[in-house]
């Protein structure tokens, strides 16, 4: 079986979209990441999820932060 010149072209097409998607989609997602990381995200994700973040200067804050103290 023979294909023809125009089914070549075709296939090649949808080929070539496809992989122009999947570049774009990359390219999004890294821009999406370091937008995220200049604005700070990350290093706030990271202090939130510290086991000893103390914040603030209440007395409730110092009991939680004495008891984070003691069990670090």
């Amino acid at each position: 079986m023979r294909m023809h010149a125009g089914e070549d072209l075709a296939q090649s097409t949808v080929e070539y979209a496809i992989v122009t998607v999947a570049l774009l989609a990359i390219v999004v997602a890294l821009a999406g990441i370091w937008r995220a990381g200049t604005e700070g995200k990350f290093a706030e994700l990271a202090e939130k999820s510290s086991s000893h973040v103390v914040t603030g200067g209440g007395a409730l804050d110092a009991a939680a932060g004495a008891k984070d103290i003691s069990l670090y």
